[in-house]
């Protein structure tokens, strides 16, 4: 029986240097974020998020363009529930779609920044929590999107805390170290539970 590891953590903390990790070593990752991304080229969901967020959202070839969607929904709760109401089942439905493909796996893990917040870790057998101090998530964050630093609290603060997300772990990856030393951890936790 394949064993699902939910992999999840706040934005800019990790999370993406470890599914790569993990993906190196040949074990299948189902990333939510790409799913995401993906979804928002699906015509009934372009169309979906046209008629709700207006015709701004488009770039010039008539796509769903994340950098202006993006201020919208972080700069207001109302809209960030709207999109998720749009999205998320699509989201959903393709995640479970993907892990089934991977049923003779013997570990797979899905990878998934609103794990908690979506009720997925429900579909998962192990709670994998990536966290590191907030000063570098911030530093992370500004850096990686060029946010200045009110933009990226505001990103920080639409996902769930990450103490809270700690106390639901089976496993917390510490990720202010080197890339080395955050490996290692995902590796004697893979071993110790004879999934590696």
């Amino acid at each position: 029986m394949t064993v699902i590891v939910g992999l999840t953590g706040g934005i800019a903390m990790g999370k993406t240097t470890i599914s790569q990790f993990l993906k190196s070593k040949a074990i299948p990752v189902v990333d939510a974020d790409q799913i995401a991304h993906e979804i928002l080229t699906v015509d009934e969901v372009k169309v979906k998020l046209m008629d709700t967020f207006g015709e701004s959202i488009l770039d010039k070839n008539q796509n769903i363009d994340r950098r202006k969607l993006g201020p919208i929904v972080f700069n207001d709760q109302r809209q960030l529930e709207k999109l998720n109401i749009i999205v998320q089942p699509y989201i959903r439905t393709e995640i479970v779609r993907q892990l089934d493909t991977f049923s003779a796996s013997k570990v797979v893990v899905l990878d998934a920044p609103v794990l908690f917040e979506q009720g997925y870790e429900k579909m998962v057998d192990y709670l994998m929590v990536i966290k590191t101090s907030a000063q570098i998530q911030v530093e992370r964050l500004m850096q990686r999107d060029s946010l200045n630093e009110i933009d990226a609290q505001k990103r920080i603060q639409a996902q769930m805390p990450i103490e809270e997300k700690v106390k639901k772990a089976d496993i917390v990856i510490d990720t202010s170290g080197t890339i080395e030393e955050t490996r290692s951890q995902v590796v004697k936790w893979l071993v110790d539970k004879n999934l590696f």
